[in-house]
């Protein structure tokens, strides 16, 4: 079991290469560490007969924003591939708003250089696809099934009682009476935007444009 939460980011790399094999891709290899590129998994799959490069960003952390997935769209450009070329960005965490409207205009826009997002949820499901056992305490607690929030017109109890009704053979008067409160707590949503550009005399050296959403207490 390799448990993602303790890896290196060189050793998320190692994983996602096994990862991409499993998958089938081609000619999967890791790009040289001497300098950061933009680039860290190299491979190659063929659509319709043609032959496609496909250049990997992998991010172990826990949010990606759109300064990565920019960087690789430039890192696809200059790569050196006699043919189509589409990008990919694999993370254990997951992206902001930003980095995903971002990767959603270029498919949109029918970009030469598309690029594909992967986060923590997507890596768990491609992992249980393929047979390999990976764990991550992050990817573990996102689940897309939940009960439905409480109904103050319906009993407490009813988002336990109602899944039970489409099932033959159990009454729902007959399970166990459960445990169930309900608190509310007066909380506010924020969007915080963030836009910066560091530059010296040299020029620019780092620009963030991200957007993060919260929920604090009030």
């Amino acid at each position: 079991m390799a448990v993602l939460d303790d890896l290196s980011g060189f050793e998320f790399e190692d994983v996602m290469e096994d990862v991409f094999r499993n998958l089938g891709y081609e000619n999967v290899r890791q790009a040289e560490r001497t300098a950061d590129e933009g680039r860290d998994v190299i491979m190659e799959e063929v659509v319709d007969g043609t032959r496609r490069a496909i250049i990997v960003e992998c991010k172990h952390t826990g949010t990606v924003g759109r300064p990565v997935v920019q960087k690789l769209h430039s890192a696809i450009a200059t790569f050196d591939f006699d043919g189509p070329k589409r990008g990919m960005v694999a993370t254990t965490g997951r992206f902001t708003n930003p980095a995903e409207e971002y990767a959603d205009r270029l498919q949109r826009n029918d970009d030469p250089y598309p690029i594909e997002l992967i986060d923590g949820q997507d890596l768990r499901e491609i992992a249980d696809e393929i047979g390999l056992d990976l764990y991550n305490g992050r990817i573990e607690i996102l689940c897309d099934e939940t009960l439905r929030p409480y109904d103050p017109a319906a009993d407490v109890d009813a988002p336990v009682q109602e899944p039970f009704r489409d099932i033959e053979n159990i009454e729902a008067a007959d399970l166990p009476v459960p445990h169930s409160q309900v608190t509310f707590r007066p909380v506010v949503a924020i969007t915080a935007d963030t836009n910066a550009v560091f530059e010296t005399s040299v020029g620019v050296i780092h620009q963030i444009n991200d957007r993060t959403p919260f929920v604090v207490h009030a």
